[in-house]
């Protein structure tokens, strides 16, 4: 099935997922095994009860499996994500620093392990929600300073640039080749003139 032609240059959320479950994430391990070396990834010796990095996909296996516990991040909790709401209120200019997968992993969290979230699922999500929106409301603002060369708009997520991604294409071409087309008849209007001036000598 062929992809709208707003999809084709951008990813779609799955396969953002997709991407985001190789990244690595802290577990608790509830049993022992060796190492395993894969063809792109290797699992490192597991202890039970030590902590251990490995790829998200494996970590949710073992989650579905209830052998491991999954250690969500720093700011994936009420009070820091609070303060992420607070500093994207007070800094109208500028984003939090928040993880280029950050929406991606509250989700996986949400999905698949809300038993081991620090706080109550349904506060985070709602809280996640309101940063996410408050984001767009800054990018959107931002989006307004666009011209045809550059752009500034620093720390967002891969999901938020994904989702701006086929505007601000259009968007800038359309600029270049306005800027292109003034330029271009600033340089006839110049030859215009001398050409005057000569007939008056």
């Amino acid at each position: 099935m062929a992809l709208p032609n707003h999809l084709k240059n951008t990813f779609t959320p799955a396969e953002i997922e997709f991407l985001t479950e190789n990244e690595t994430i802290t577990i608790l391990p509830r049993y022992t095994m060796n190492g395993l070396d894969l063809i792109t990834d290797r699992i490192p010796k597991i202890r039970a009860m030590q902590r251990v990095e490995v790829p998200i996909w494996f970590a949710l296996i073992l989650k579905s499996q209830r052998k491991c516990s999954i250690v969500p991040p720093v700011w994936l909790s009420q009070k820091e994500l609070m303060e992420l709401y607070d500093f994207e209120i007070a800094e109208p200019e500028s984003f939090s620093q928040l993880p280029k997968n950050w929406l991606e992993i509250a989700k996986l969290f949400f999905e698949n392990a809300p038993d081991d979230l620090t706080d109550e699922a349904h506060k985070l999500k709602s809280l996640v929600q309101d940063l996410k929106e408050i984001r767009l409301i800054k990018i959107k603002k931002g989006l307004k300073l666009l011209n045809e060369s550059h752009l500034q708009l620093d720390n967002l997520s891969l999901m938020e640039i994904n989702e701006i991604r086929p505007f601000v294409v259009l968007a800038m071409s359309k600029l270049t080749k306005l800027n292109e087309a003034a330029v271009a008849e600033e340089g006839q209007g110049d030859g215009a003139e001398e050409y005057e001036y000569d007939d008056d000598e």
